[in-house]
């Protein structure tokens, strides 16, 4: 059974028709007679606060129209977008309190060209206008806001048609290179068009940037370590060892449920007879609980296992987000620390610049002498699925979209 996306899931909108618009819940798009169920309970309560003069008094008079930011005055220079608290729900119980009817002129106004971004006044465009439509450079090629949001609906069918229940789109070609060439200069489209159409059946005149997309998101993981061991090692001997040996560090659920994706190293290394990958992180799967090695993290399985610690050819982590160890606990300057010890040849990713540059900045804290094709620096094998950045107004988040920084 396909799943559909989350606001379907729980009410907030129906899926599978033609979209039309409810009259009660004027935020809310669904799909005339199709689960209907399950969006009914959310319309209901959505129309019914909008109808609540009280609720309406203390939602309006949280979201003021004036910025209340204390750097008014550094925002106004900046001449940088400003969140708009405005949603058409909002204007509506506006315009109830003070007695007067909605019209085409008070509603939130789109994008002309994406229609998935809103602003709340013509002025407000005018402030946004040069983010949303300007290059952003959290992604290869920059594209604009405004584009990446053209793609959404692509991403979204490609969603629903081929992600499996973890959410992800496992594949990689069937095909093994004869011998490992090089990824310098090289591109997901180049490596991987062909292979797409073959296995999708997509003719030549679609594009296929869409399961392009979906696919990179998982194949990022492989084609990120052939391209760190390829940087990091003295020649192309890599390629023709025995044993092949990986640590991924902080290895999160989407690692362990993508693990197959790992084939695509020995289909590009022929040579290489076995590929072992070692996982280290939180959300190990717990089906095999009691053959897991119980350890607080990757520096206390190093220094644990001693003189029979297996060197490693890569160790990486990706997306780290070691720069926030400090807020959630994480111990990355403790791994860093022994990874610059021990000589690991190790890369660090993430999912944007800003998180780049901060894990940049605690490897060399460590010791670290970055490699200046590693970061940080855009990652030319990061996803090409981007996501919205949920913590600002603009830019966008990239599985390992960055790398952080590579050393040995």
């Amino acid at each position: 059974m396909q799943r559909g996306p989350w606001p379907a899931l729980v009410g907030l909108i129906a899926k599978t028709c033609a979209l039309t618009k409810l009259k009660r819940a004027h935020i809310i798009y669904v799909f005339p007679q199709s689960d209907w169920e399950s969006h009914k309970v959310m319309c209901k309560a959505l129309s019914s606060l909008e109808k609540n003069l009280f609720a309406a008094r203390k939602l309006v008079s949280l979201l003021p129209k004036e910025p209340t930011t204390n750097n008014y005055a550094n925002w106004q220079a900046k001449n940088s977008p400003l969140p708009s608290t405005r949603t058409d729900m909002v204007i509506c119980m506006e315009a109830a309190l003070k007695g007067t009817m909605v019209d085409d002129t008070m509603h939130l106004i789109p994008c002309p060209e994406c229609k998935l971004s809103f602003c709340c006044s013509r002025a407000h465009w005018e402030i946004a206008d040069r983010l949303h439509y300007g290059p952003c450079n959290d992604l290869r090629y920059s594209p604009s806001q405004c584009h990446m949001n053209k793609l959404a609906h692509g991403q979204s069918m490609i969603a629903a048609s081929f992600l499996d229940a973890s959410g992800h789109l496992v594949w990689f070609p069937e095909r093994v290179k004869y011998k490992w060439v090089s990824l310098e200069g090289q591109s997901w489209e180049g490596e991987f068009d062909d292979e797409i159409r073959k296995f999708s059946r997509m003719p030549q005149s679609d594009p296929s940037i869409f399961i392009m997309a979906a696919i990179s998101d998982t194949l990022t993981l492989p084609m990120t370590i052939l391209y760190a061991l390829s940087k990091l090692s003295d020649g192309d001997g890599w390629t023709r060892k025995q044993t092949l040996i990986v640590h991924i560090v902080g290895a999160s659920l989407r690692e362990f449920s993508c693990s197959r994706v790992f084939e695509e190293i020995l289909h590009r290394t022929p040579q290489v007879k076995t590929l072992k990958i070692i996982m280290c992180g939180p959300e190990a799967p717990d089906r095999n609980a009691r053959d897991i090695e119980i350890c607080r993290a990757y520096h206390d399985v190093v220094r644990n296992q001693g003189s029979d610690f297996e060197h490693p050819d890569l160790c990486i982590g990706f997306n780290s987000g070691a720069n926030h160890s400090a807020a959630l606990g994480y111990t990355w300057p403790a791994t860093f620390k022994l990874l610059v010890e021990h000589k690991i040849p190790s890369l660090i990713t993430a999912y944007g610049c800003e998180d780049a540059e901060k894990d940049a900045a605690l490897l060399r804290a460590a010791g670290a002498a970055l490699h200046p094709a590693l970061g940080p620096v855009l990652n030319p094998w990061g996803s090409m699925k981007a996501v919205p950045s949920p913590h600002s107004t603009y830019g966008f988040l990239v599985n390992s979209g960055w790398l952080a920084g590579g050393f040995k």
